[in-house]
């Protein structure tokens, strides 16, 4: 992999870090609003309550995982280990384009 194409990969994996720790947040923010059980008012609103808490936090678990897998990528490309699979093999350009947290 050339270095053009590194940077190229680096630059879409901060961005997408930035977008995944903005959703992240909104949603923790979100999280600690509806948490509040103050504006419940029977039984009904407590169920819907928990099951948008369930989903989000199930949402929440996904992008802090999303988040791991980008450091480490963007880990790998400080190392110079990006773009291959543990045997030393190079991973096709074509499938890191189409998913650049792709792995062997």
């Amino acid at each position: 992999m050339t270095p053009a194409q590194l940077r190229k990969f680096e630059e879409i994996l901060q961005n997408r870090l930035k977008k995944v720790q903005e959703d992240i947040d909104s949603l923790l923010e979100e999280l600690e609003e509806v948490g509040t059980y103050e504006n419940i008012d029977d039984i009904e609103d407590l169920a819907q309550l928990e099951t948008i808490n369930d989903s989000d936090k199930a949402l929440l678990q996904r992008l802090l995982e999303e988040k791991r897998q980008i450091l480490k990528a963007l880990r790998k490309i400080r190392e110079g280990s990006y773009g291959k699979c543990e045997d030393g093999s190079e991973i096709p350009i074509e499938k890191l384009e189409a998913d650049p947290l792709y792995e062997c």
